[in-house]
């Protein structure tokens, strides 16, 4: 959790206000760590399927039984990273959402909170910087 921290800290200058557990995996330990930072946790409570190698279809399958249902809110997990998500997918999921009466917000924004904890100026890259 430190090293994103100080990656965000240098490259962007924000101190995030949430993070999102890998694999949604957390326990008492990981909350205890992102209170520690000041943060809170942001999990997701629909997952369009990509990171477990479902087909672009079938991605857009879920996003459609998703706003067949109404839930009053939505929060997806997508991986830009899988090319067919970001290509294919989340345009779809937009236009389908959008016409389903859906407003996409940013997590802060839904949660009425503020996405940083403190925003500054980027650093200079130099030597410290590893990946």
């Amino acid at each position: 959790m430190w090293r994103v921290e100080q990656a965000l800290q240098r490259i962007c200058g924000v101190q995030p206000a949430f993070m999102r557990p890998p694999f949604g995996n957390y326990n008492n330990l990981v909350r205890e760590a992102a209170s520690v930072r000041g943060q809170s946790l942001a999990t997701w409570d629909f997952d369009s399927g990509d990171s477990l190698g479902v087909s672009a279809q079938a991605s857009k399958n879920r996003y459609n039984t998703v706003a067949g249902q109404r839930p009053r809110t939505i929060l997806a997990l997508n991986h830009e990273t899988v090319a067919s998500t970001a290509q294919q997918v989340i345009p779809y999921a937009i236009q389908r959402l959008h016409a389903a009466g859906y407003r996409l917000v940013t997590v802060a924004e839904c949660l009425g909170r503020q996405p940083y904890q403190w925003v500054g100026k980027p650093k200079t890259k130099d030597s410290s910087w590893k990946c």
